[in-house]
């Protein structure tokens, strides 16, 4: 009887000290330039676990307002609200109108045009990001609109990149800058092991609804406003696991890793007009779970990873 006493105790000792791994606030220092006017450090914790379909990994997530979309692998869905403690699901997981096995789903960018005024959030960017092409086209980009109950959606576009060149490799994952309105693309330009493996940033004005031929828009490099390698102006070892996207200020924030000693969790944050690596910031201590997206909420960050949602305050 004892010993099952003194196990019920380390049990719930064990459960206690858990909890506050998850709810206690971290600090982190990093190196470069302020990404605000503090100092050099940011506060970590974590928000809550996600509540999304249970058989898909979690990918894109952006934020519109107070509303937090999620998306997960193969074109799942599903909506939150966050108040500055809570999230809240207030639609569960469905299939997207763009729902395929050739979906990843790796980063997901409101953009600033609305397809009607009557919609309440803008147009979605959705980036396919997957090995296999899908109906034949590689690096898809799908343009969706949400019904303003949150619980339907159209996809109104597809943009195809046709990388007659070669650029990229593996996958190329897409980003809406909607301060510039302007579009951003980034990849490998073989694939993660490889040692001559390199990564391009490109970019190109956002398509309009109307340049659409059955609903398709084709890119090539012909369309291309800007064309570079991260590795052209910064020298230092640069082999991340690729993960989500998003822009602000001019900075390309990219959550990359899974959490572990090989492939640790770091926030990098690129300078999209020095074309310079502003700030490596390590948060493999302060986080748990591979990463996947980021977006702003307020002047906070929410940053997505598999099953979990944390917030950076800067």
């Amino acid at each position: 009887m004892r010993k099952m006493l003194f196990l019920a105790i380390a049990l719930l000792a064990s459960s206690l000290q858990a909890k506050d791994v998850k709810t206690k606030v971290k600090t982190v220092t990093y190196e470069g330039t302020k990404v605000n006017l503090g100092t050099n450090s940011l506060k970590v914790q974590f928000v809550d676990k996600l509540k999304g379909y249970e058989k898909e990994g979690y990918q894109g997530m952006d934020i519109q307002g107070d509303t937090v979309i999620s998306c997960q692998n193969a074109g799942w869905i599903s909506f939150y609200t966050y108040d500055g403690n809570k999230l809240t699901q207030i639609v569960p997981p469905y299939k997207m109108d763009c729902y395929s096995k050739e979906n990843h789903c790796n980063v997901v960018s409101l953009s600033n045009t609305y397809y009607s005024s009557e919609d309440k959030l803008p147009l979605l960017y959705v980036s396919q990001c997957a090995k296999h092409p899908y109906k034949g086209m590689k690096d898809v980009l799908f343009v969706v609109r949400i019904a303003n109950d949150l619980k339907s959606q159209q996809t109104v576009q597809t943009i195809h990149y046709k990388d007659e060149n070669h650029n990229f490799g593996y996958a190329l994952q897409w980003v809406i800058d909607r301060e510039n309105n302007v579009l951003y693309g980034y990849g490998n330009t073989i694939n993660n092991v490889d040692v001559n493996n390199k990564h391009r940033i490109v970019k190109f004005r956002i398509p309009a609804l109307s340049e659409s031929k059955d609903g398709i828009v084709t890119l090539t490099d012909k369309d291309l406003l800007e064309n570079y390698l991260i590795e052209d102006t910064y020298r230092k070892p640069f082999m991340p696991i690729g993960q989500g996207l998003f822009v602000k200020n001019g900075l390309l924030f990219m959550p990359t890793g899974f959490g572990t000693a090989k492939h640790p969790s770091i926030l990098y944050v690129w300078d999209l007009k020095t074309r310079q690596m502003q700030n490596v910031i390590d948060l493999s201590s302060s986080t748990f779970s591979e990463f996947e997206d980021c977006a702003m909420w307020r002047n906070v960050m929410l940053l997505q990873a598999q099953g979990n949602m944390f917030r950076l305050d800067f």
